[in-house]
């Protein structure tokens, strides 16, 4: 069944235009005599009334503020804000402002606003009319008082309508004198106010101080405060004071140490010499010196006479008696030190007393002149309070009589010669219009006229056959996956993957390659914004179109920069041909070419249902949990041996590693065949190539055609 299609040519227009004029041309007289009424009914209208005229006075509010004077006024300048001129309008507008010029100009007993109107005239003929009041007339004063402001200049126009041209001008001009009057009034009246305030308030402020200062003598005296300065005569007493205890505790010490070391001298010869050193004695002197001689001569004569010969007997007793001598001669002198010592410690103790004595004398003058200190403070802050009123209430005083209005009369409002209402050109034309307008709605309404019948056997046009479009309907093109750039890193000419992969590492590393570091960051933002929010671990895939090689590359310049990042990073290598490795069921262990923690595991799925093994890639996710913040799998490429759908599903995100000439579409086409179109979006490319021209370190930054513009633009 072909689709139905519709000819617009044979559809009736929706607006008729010669069927209308068709119409308005049969009842023309009805228009035109409608026409006419109208514009007569408006002559009528011109010939019963009065004209008004409308006079205008316009104002200028000044925002500067003009000072006689450097005196602060009382009441400020009405200001430049919008809101503050807007808000003048409102009160030139006021009842009281209008109401004072209403009584000002007696227009309480004008005819115009006082007398009786053409309604209340025929009411009256019926006895329903009244006279009107006072409130009444205001009302009719105040709704011919306009007040507009000028667009958003600081000007205002003030308008009043009347028939008389004269009175208009005359209540126009009233209203901004008023207005002006009044500002200067309201300053005038401030400052009188305040004045007044000020005065009052002044005799009390100065009872105020007199009691502060008679407070502050009063504390003087009862303390016996004569100089505030006597706190630094009694400092440096306790200087003084203090330099001496110090010195009388020094020599109480040195007085103690010579009696100590007295005390364990002893009596015998050796101790009489050190008494001698203590304290020079010559008397222990001459003692030590007979006792040597002696001793020296019994020592002769005994290896000549023996000892029981008379002389050996009398040289001992010599000795003897030079013995007690000499013990009598020590015990003196210690007296002598401990005397020293106890009057070297009654010293002290007479300093230490005076010391407190004149520590406390201190305290209680510190304490005085704290007090004072604060009657003074509070002297002193009332004095400068009735200064501050003093000179207030002697601004203000000077200030009567010398205020400016900020408004300025910049138009003064005249007699108008025009009269504003009624305009004749103007209400003719638009009555004319009207008329127009009404008599041809009404010969619209009545229809279209009589005409004779069509014959219904007249042949009518038979409608064109529909054309139907036959174009043939492309299929959609194939999404392609993220583009996360092209990236040349650092790697040894020829080497292997574990060398490549070491020299990535020292780069990431190494001071001075914050380049490298900056764009495998920039992945990582975008890896961020390609996974789904849920708890941790993310499982990043990381595979290849054709050979491995590019898929360790990138796997680990994105395990490295995690770890930079500090993030917990679980590397996991998976591929068959991993079986036999000796790492193979070896548990986590930290490879030496990433620095990461790594596992091996050889398939994906469970050796046997229901039993869950700990070296499959299940087993692995099981048992990390939420201990790494992402697992980054390494996997083998999708045309070698090895590749399990299921690594598939179980990503967060699937990244190929693509070589600098394999192209995006292919990896499209790869992942719509292996799991369909619907899953590219969960899937990026991002190319690397091995950087052998250049020194390591220099990379290249993300080739993408949009991020060259950005970089471009950047340079620029």
């Amino acid at each position: 069944m072909k689709p139905a299609s519709i000819d617009e040519r044979a559809l009736p227009p929706l607006f008729d235009i010669g069927a209308v004029w068709a119409i308005l041309w049969a009842r023309r007289l009805m228009v035109l005599a409608i026409a006419g009424a109208t514009v007569l009914l408006a002559l009528s209208y011109l010939a019963v009334t009065k004209p008004s005229y409308t006079a205008t006075a316009s104002i200028l509010i000044d925002p500067r503020d003009t000072r006689a004077t450097n005196f602060n006024n009382v009441l400020p300048g009405i200001g430049s804000d919008s809101a503050a001129i807007a808000s003048q309008v409102f009160v030139i507008q006021s009842p009281d402002l209008i109401g004072s010029v209403f009584k000002s100009q007696k227009l309480d007993s004008d005819p115009e606003f006082a007398g009786v109107g053409m309604m209340s005239r025929l009411l009256s003929l019926f006895g329903a009319g009244a006279t009107p009041t006072q409130d009444a007339a205001f009302k009719r004063f105040q709704s011919k008082v306009s007040v507009e402001r000028e667009g958003l200049t600081y000007v205002i126009n003030v308008s009043f309508t009347s028939p008389s041209p004269e009175k208009a001008a005359r209540i126009a001009n009233a209203i901004v004198d008023q207005y002006r009057a009044g500002l200067v009034g309201e300053r005038e009246t401030a400052n009188s106010d305040v004045n007044t305030l000020l005065t009052d308030r002044i005799s009390g402020l100065q009872k105020d101080v007199s009691d502060a200062e008679r407070a502050v003598e009063d504390f003087k005296a009862k303390h016996n405060i004569v100089n505030s300065t006597d706190g630094g005569t009694l400092q440096s007493q306790l200087d003084q004071l203090t330099a001496q205890l110090i010195a009388a505790q020094g020599d109480a010490d040195r007085a103690k140490d010579r009696y100590n070391q007295a005390l364990a001298a002893g009596t015998s010869p050796a101790g009489l010499t050190k008494l001698a050193d203590i304290l020079t004695s010559t008397s222990a002197s001459k003692l030590r010196d007979d006792y040597n001689q002696r001793a020296t001569e019994l020592a002769s004569l005994q290896t000549m006479y023996g000892p029981r010969h008379p002389t050996i007997g009398r040289l001992q007793s010599e000795l003897e008696r030079l013995q007690r001598l000499m013990a009598a001669e020590a015990d003196r002198i210690r007296q002598q030190l401990k005397a020293s010592y106890d009057l070297a410690v009654q010293n002290v103790g007479k300093l230490q007393d005076k010391l407190e004595a004149l520590r406390q004398q201190s305290t209680d003058s510190n304490i005085a002149q704290v007090q004072l200190r604060q009657l003074e403070s509070k002297a002193q802050a009332a004095r400068a309070v009735l200064d501050d009123y003093l000179k207030r209430a002697q601004e203000t005083s000077q200030m009567q009589g010398v205020q400016t209005s900020e408004a300025r009369k910049i138009g003064v409002a005249s007699p108008p010669v025009q009269p504003t209402w009624p305009k004749p050109v103007l209400l003719l034309l638009v009555s004319a219009v009207l008329g127009l307008l009404a008599g041809c709605g009404l010969a619209l309404a009545l229809g279209p006229v009589p005409q004779p019948q069509e014959d219904p056997q007249a042949p009518k046009d038979a409608a064109p056959e529909p054309v139907v479009d036959r174009t043939p309907v492309s299929p959609l093109p194939l999404p392609m996956p993220a583009n996360f750039g092209e990236y040349r890193l650092p790697g040894v000419a020829g080497g292997t993957a574990y060398s490549n992969i070491k020299a990535i590492r020292k780069q990431l590393f190494q001071t001075g390659n914050e380049t490298l570091s900056l764009d495998v960051l920039k992945i990582m933002r975008q890896m961020i914004l390609h996974l789904n929010d849920h708890g941790k671990p993310f499982v990043i895939l990381v595979s290849s179109i054709r050979s491995s090689f590019e898929a360790r590359i990138a796997g680990a310049m994105l395990g490295i920069g995690m770890q930079r990042a500090d993030q917990n990073v679980l590397m996991v290598e998976i591929g068959d041909h991993l079986s036999n490795s000796t790492t193979d069921g070896a548990g986590l262990f930290i490879d030496g070419a990433t620095g990461l923690r790594t596992v091996v595991c050889g398939s994906v799925t469970e050796k046997s249902p229901g039993v869950a093994d700990r070296n499959t890639f299940r087993g692995l996710l099981t048992e990390a949990g939420s201990a790494f913040d992402f697992v980054l799998v390494t996997v083998p490429s999708f045309k070698e041996d090895g590749w399990n759908p299921e690594l598939f599903a179980k990503a967060d995100l699937a990244i190929l590693a693509l070589s600098p000439s394999e192209q995006p579409s292919e990896a499209a086409k790869l992942i719509a065949q292996k799991f369909g179109a619907g899953q590219i979006g969960r899937s990026a490319t991002l190319v690397v190539a091995p950087d052998g021209a250049r020194p390591a370190g220099a990379i290249d930054g993300p080739r993408t055609t949009g991020e060259r513009r950005h970089m471009s633009a950047a340079r620029g």
